[in-house]
């Protein structure tokens, strides 16, 4: 191996000593990124933050009261609900004209007419407006049979209507 003057000789890999004063000598690469932009961007995040925060009650928040002790039981009655009045629309075979069958009535009722004064009658009998009525329509009926049947519910003042589908 010739030593020459700082000029590697070609398949030499021999590593040579360096001496520390020169190590010294050679400015070393900062390997930290500068901290004061990465301080300065979040104290401006924390800034736009606090400015923007709205203070409000959470959304899930519904006011509500309770009643008063005893109040309950006062208005907790031993009668049961009253039975629902049942109407059927069934749809004629030409789906021109329907009839309707009520609870408590054996027979069909071919007009609208006729069953809103049936309807009348057993809201005198029964006292309330309140008895719910549930109209079960067939699945071929025209919808204005239906409408129908819940119009005369509401000209004979009951407030409790709905709609079922018939269970086969």
């Amino acid at each position: 191996m010739a030593i020459t003057a700082n000029k590697p000789v070609e398949g030499d890999e021999t590593v040579h000593h360096v001496s520390p004063s020169k190590e010294k000598d050679k400015p070393k690469a900062s390997m930290q990124p500068p901290m004061t932009p990465m301080i300065d961007v979040t104290f401006q995040l924390l800034l736009f933050f606090i400015l923007t925060f709205e203070f409000r009650e959470s959304e899930g928040m519904i006011p509500g009261t309770l009643p008063n002790k005893g109040s309950i039981a006062q208005s907790v009655t031993d009668t049961p609900p009253p039975d629902p009045i049942q109407i059927r629309v069934i749809p004629s075979a030409n789906k021109e004209t329907a009839s309707y069958e009520m609870t408590g009535i054996g027979v069909a009722i071919a007009t609208p007419h006729d069953l809103g004064e049936l309807l009348k009658q057993r809201r005198e009998q029964i006292g309330s407006t309140e008895v719910p009525i549930v109209i079960f329509p067939s699945q071929d009926v025209p919808w204005g049979f239906v409408v129908e049947a819940f119009n005369q519910a509401k000209r004979a003042n009951f407030q409790k209507i709905g709609f079922a589908q018939q269970i086969m």
